[in-house]
């Protein structure tokens, strides 16, 4: 999963609500709902964002 650097930017005044783990997480599903266009379930979200199939 590549997160672009402008929307890694954004995300940054959110990283301390987060634990490092999760962080990468929320950033991946971010980018799914930004790039998806089906439903924007979690489900969707981890599609769209490359991470389907991946081990959490």
């Amino acid at each position: 999963m590549t997160v672009p650097s402008s929307l890694l930017i954004a995300l940054e005044v959110l990283r301390p609500c987060f634990t490092a783990p999760s962080f990468t997480t929320m950033a991946g599903l971010a980018t799914g709902v930004l790039s998806g266009n089906g439903p924007q379930t979690v489900t969707g979200m981890w599609r769209a964002a490359g991470l389907a199939g991946q081990a959490h």
